[in-house]
């Protein structure tokens, strides 16, 4: 657009001055025909009577003209065809004509020019917009954007560049989601195929009739444990998959930190009354955050859990939240075995267990994080073998 209102301007200074060049080559060329024209009328006049040439002249110096045109209407000469006996005359005529056509046709031309170049500027641009599309419907979204200029089809082009953009970051998911999917099913099935395995030895061992009763109680007991590990992978891992997957919104509810922390506590209160561990909490009673009480509420759960199981007998868990302006923190402190430097940094993986915890599921964990990172929160440990393990949760009041 820029560009079309220069050359439009470009043009109108172009004529200006040419029409201007026009006019004052004109008026030079009347103002020199007066003068031959009183050349003519003097030198007529002296050549009679040379007495009169000072007078004439004087009378040609007065400022004021005289208006009374008696005389000359007496002899037919105030029409303007009685200066046709002047040559030039219509030579003046042709070159104001002339010049006048010239201006026209130029100007007509010039116009004509633009307007057939900005068409075809057009027309290129919606072949380019057309070929743009046909490649989008044979999937090949890798187009070189840049191609596009602004014009009359800016806004047009930078609504298909938005399309574009999101149609690749759509690919991009679509193909990180399969990515993803496939590696999830594969975890899944290595999950399921030992427990399964066990479950059919254990199952042709219980159809035998060598086995007595308490071998065969043994194995059924054996058998329930095994099916409670499978159910409460495959709850988790549905868990984790929507998530994941964004097929639960969540909801953003103000929420105190008090409330959730005791829901999680009532969850484990067996364990800690089974393990005589206590619970020293440091909350404000005020403290809030933003988010979903069932969701954020099982990622609570998980860290208690596991700072429980991993507590020794008689232990203490801390459990501090803090405020400040960028975020709201809760720690959650355990003083059991601690988790080694090796361990560590893979704890938020999924299926990870570490090598002191056979019996975890490896799944908690990563759906702690799953659920944080939709809540605009983080988590992060600090461990140290034999002493103590803190997982840290920052709330964000923005976005991160």
């Amino acid at each position: 657009m820029k560009k079309k209102i220069f050359c439009f301007i470009l043009i109108s200074v172009l004529f200006f001055f040419l029409g201007l060049w026009i006019v004052y080559s004109l008026f030079d060329r009347t103002k020199r025909e007066i003068i031959l024209n009183n050349n003519t009328i003097v030198m007529s006049i002296i050549e009679n009577h040379p007495e009169l040439e000072g007078e004439i002249v004087d009378s040609l110096k007065e400022v004021s003209l005289n208006q009374d045109f008696s005389i000359l209407e007496k002899y037919g000469l105030t029409s303007l065809s009685s200066l046709e006996y002047l040559d030039d005359i219509e030579n003046l005529k042709n070159t104001f004509f002339g010049s006048f056509f010239l201006l026209f046709f130029l100007a007509l031309s010039i116009i004509g020019i633009y307007l057939f170049c900005l068409e075809r500027t057009r027309k290129k641009e919606i072949e380019k917009i057309d070929q743009y599309l046909f490649s989008l419907l044979s999937h090949d979204i890798e187009v070189d954007l840049k191609d596009f200029q602004s014009g009359d089809l800016a806004s047009l082009q930078n609504d298909l560049m938005k399309v574009t953009s999101r149609l690749k970051n759509a690919l991009e998911t679509s193909k990180k989601d399969k990515v993803e999917l496939s590696k999830t099913l594969a975890d899944i099935s290595h999950q399921l195929k030992t427990p399964l395995t066990s479950l059919l030895i254990l199952n042709d061992n219980l159809s035998s009739f060598t086995i007595d009763e308490k071998t065969r109680q043994e194995f059924l007991k054996k058998q329930e444990q095994i099916i409670l590990h499978m159910k409460s992978l495959i709850v988790t891992l549905l868990k984790v998959s929507q998530i994941e997957s964004g097929m639960i919104e969540l909801k953003k509810e103000i929420l105190s930190i008090n409330d959730l922390v005791s829901y999680a506590l009532e969850q484990v209160d067996l364990l800690l009354v089974a393990k005589n561990i206590t619970v020293k909490k440091e909350i404000s009673k005020n403290l809030k955050i933003i988010g979903d009480f069932n969701w954020l509420g099982e990622a609570l759960l998980n860290i208690i859990k596991n700072a429980c199981e991993h507590s020794k007998e008689n232990g203490i868990i801390e459990i501090t939240a803090r405020d400040n302006p960028m975020y709201t923190e809760i720690l959650i402190t355990d003083h059991g075995e601690g988790i080694s430097k090796k361990d560590l940094k893979h704890i938020f993986e999924r299926f990870y267990k570490s090598s002191s915890d056979k019996e975890s599921i490896g799944i908690g964990l990563n759906l702690t994080k799953s659920i944080l990172s939709r809540s605009n929160a983080t988590i992060s440990c600090k461990s140290e073998v034999g002493k103590y393990t803190t997982f840290i949760i920052h709330f964000y009041k923005g976005i991160v």
